[in-house]
């Protein structure tokens, strides 16, 4: 198959022309890098002190969010404690002096109470100091203690203190943790302690011990960079890889009530106190950083950005006006073209809609081929976009075919047979002399060349005008070949009746491999319906 290559000429004036409409842009982003650096050389303080007047106020209102946010978290949990511990099952359980027979129902309702807390550990002790009910958490692991106590030696030290409160107060132990081992990973469980005496309608009964996860808290904050300081001066963060605590002692000396702590000149810590219940049990703190020179580059890449941004747009511009141009001569061509084998096509008034239809049926087969492995990079939407103009050029050469062979009603002789069999040359030979003649580039023609030309050639070998076989057909060709005698099959003739689709669909799998390609074969029969829908 010959192939024709595009000439010079009609591009490069193109080019020379958007160079020319370009040079005007070019000296504007230049003119507009200069403003921009003036501009930047003056404003740089500037801005600096706005960026660093803006995250100061930004990172103070986190704390406090922060701060806000854990208090509402504490009160919510207090409110939802004391409803717990107002119901009958649990009210009783306390004032029946722990009752092992109504142990059962407390129990229950404060597991369900602690499950969804998310809590540690719940544990209720009489006056004696012994445990009579204890509920753990789902998420309790075995685990080391800091300074080598756990909560159980926190909850004896607690106890003492938590006795001698009165109705409906309580108190805080100091945040502490503890090292959990699971294979080869270590991880940390940061708990703080609330204990809180119970009572009866009289006196003091006992102690109720409820060991809360910090992890609830950090799940409140408003973000993943605030951290905690305990009073001692350990510092807990959210590991944004892991998702688990972390503890260190970074050293920073953060006090009074709130404040900054300034780290370097370009790094400050912004922190408050966090009041929980009638205690201040650690500080809600967040780092952030003010580096002039990451700043100053941000703003000059987003300016700068933008600059290039408002320059590309007006090269895009002027390529898509000149595109359009173009784009209007090709639509032009294409409509002439149509026009031409729509009137070659209209001299045979038994064809009909024939070339509509037998372009739709191209289309669907080749859609559903481009799904197939083989043919998804071969089969683009340029390619479909040139077969869906060149379809209607495959009879383009049964203009020069004699009214007494083309319209005749009868069966042709071998005599006109052969006459009628001239036309794909004709109209190949009048495709290639205009592509020649005008150098058209348009790569929709030169595919209607083909199919012109070579639509009546079998897989097989033994069609015509140059008996190609197999992958020597173009592919268009290959495609169309079976469109067009699918609808020739199924449209009436003087000479014969048109044919069912099932018929048609016979005929076409009995010339698999011999007249038609049987990848084109297989992929009319997975659309068939489709095809069926346009007849």
């Amino acid at each position: 198959m010959k192939r024709f290559s595009t000439q010079p000429g009609e591009d490069s004036f193109i080019i020379r022309k958007l160079i020319r409409q370009n040079l005007v842009y070019l000296l504007v982003i230049l003119l507009l890098l200069i403003i921009f650096g003036i501009s930047l050389y003056f404003g740089t303080r500037q801005v600096y002190e706005e960026e660093e007047q803006w995250r100061s106020q930004k990172t103070m209102a986190e704390v406090a969010s922060g701060k806000t946010n854990i208090s509402e978290y504490f009160l919510d949990f207090r409110r939802d404690l004391d409803f717990i511990l107002s119901l009958p099952n649990v009210k009783s359980y306390f004032n029946e002096n722990f009752n092992p027979s109504k142990r059962s129902g407390a129990e229950k309702l404060l597991s369900s109470f602690s499950d969804s807390k998310k809590l540690y550990q719940m544990t209720v002790t009489n006056l004696s100091g012994a445990e009579t009910l204890k509920v753990e958490g789902s998420t309790k692991r075995k685990s080391t203690w800091s300074d080598g106590m756990s909560n159980e030696e926190l909850h004896r030290k607690l106890f003492e203190k938590a006795i001698t409160l009165n109705k409906g107060q309580e108190t805080l132990s100091p945040i502490y943790y503890g090292t959990v081992k699971e294979g080869a990973n270590t991880t940390k469980r940061v708990l703080m302690t609330l204990a809180m005496p119970i009572y009866d309608d009289r006196s003091v009964k006992g102690v109720l011990f409820i060991d809360i996860d910090l992890m609830n808290v950090f799940e409140v904050l408003p973000n993943t960079q605030l951290f905690l300081q305990t009073d001692y001066g350990a510092d807990i963060f959210l590991d944004q890889k892991t998702g688990l605590l972390n503890v260190q002692r970074l050293g920073y000396d953060l006090t009074g009530n709130k404040g900054w702590y300034p780290v370097t000149d370009l790094e400050m810590i912004h922190y408050s106190w966090v009041k929980v219940f009638s205690d201040q049990p650690f500080i809600i703190a967040e780092y952030h950083q003010l580096p002039l020179l990451k700043v100053t580059l941000g703003k000059f890449i987003y300016l700068f950005g933008a600059i290039c941004v408002v320059f590309l747009s007006l090269i895009i511009l002027s390529i898509f006006t000149t595109f359009s141009v173009v784009k209007k001569t090709i639509n032009t061509q294409k409509a002439i073209v149509f026009s031409l084998a729509t009137l070659a096509e209209g001299r045979d008034s038994e064809t009909g809609k024939h070339l509509e239809r037998s372009r739709d049926y191209a289309m669907i087969i080749a859609r559903q081929l481009s799904t197939t492995k083989r043919y998804n990079k071969v089969i683009t939407h340029d390619f479909l976009d040139n077969l869906y103009y060149a379809a209607a050029l495959h009879d383009i050469g049964k203009v020069a075919v004699p009214d007494a062979v083309l319209l005749k009603e009868g069966k042709l002789t071998d005599a006109e047979y052969q006459e009628m069999k001239k036309h794909v040359r004709t109209g190949q030979n009048l495709l290639r002399e205009t592509i020649e003649k005008y150098h058209l580039t348009e790569s929709f023609i030169e595919m209607g060349m083909n199919i012109c030309a070579y639509h009546h050639e079998k897989f097989n070998g033994r069609g015509y005008p140059e008996g190609l076989a197999g992958e020597e057909i173009p592919l268009e060709a290959r495609i169309f070949a079976l469109c067009d005698a699918y609808d020739a099959i199924r449209s009436k003739r003087s000479y014969k009746k048109g044919l069912s689709h099932q018929e048609a669909v016979e005929r076409i799998v009995a010339d698999k491999n011999q007249h038609f390609d049987p990848e084109v074969v297989e992929a009319f029969l997975q659309c068939e319906e489709k095809l069926l829908a346009i007849t």
